[in-house]
């Protein structure tokens, strides 16, 4: 009885042992893969903020082009606000 006793605390040991490092190196593989996402999702975001700086030149461009058109400077036409607010306090 006792030896049957002690044979199954060595397999459950031995089990949980086993289970243990498993789980640690599925944990350690899963971190790594991990890592490697978010290093890639750091690269897409670098591009896409440097994708925005051009879109944002480009559009600032385009409207600059349309303002000097004739028939749009009007709807176009960049005031400075604070400027115009002092010249009418004057």
């Amino acid at each position: 009885m006792e030896t049957t006793f002690i044979l199954s605390q060595i397999i459950f040991y031995f089990v949980a042992s086993v289970a243990i490092i498993a789980i640690g190196i599925f944990f350690s593989i899963a971190m790594y893969y991990f890592v490697h996402i978010i290093k890639g999702l750091q690269a897409i975001i670098h591009d896409f903020h440097d994708l925005t700086d051009g879109a944002r030149e480009r559009i600032s461009d385009i409207i600059e082009r349309l303002a000097r058109l004739p028939i749009l400077s009007f709807l176009l036409k960049q005031t400075n606000y604070k400027k115009t607010k002092k010249h009418e306090k004057k």
